[in-house]
């Protein structure tokens, strides 16, 4: 979010084997995804990242 406005969103289908993954699995996955894709433009600059996904929590502490 810039400014409180989003900027972007990224989306993929699952892959087959992802169709078993547990819930807290997949929204890490998607953190991942959104990560590798906009990695380009956050080289050198603090960046944070927001979830509200109450299992992922422990993940940014």
């Amino acid at each position: 979010m810039q400014q409180g406005n989003v900027i972007t969103y990224s989306f993929r289908q699952l892959k087959v084997h992802e169709n078993n993954y547990p819930t807290h699995d997949l929204e890490l996955a998607a953190v991942v995804f959104a990560l590798n894709i906009w990695r380009h433009h956050m080289y050198g600059v603090h960046v944070d990242v927001f979830t509200d996904h109450n299992s992922l929590q422990y993940v940014f502490t």
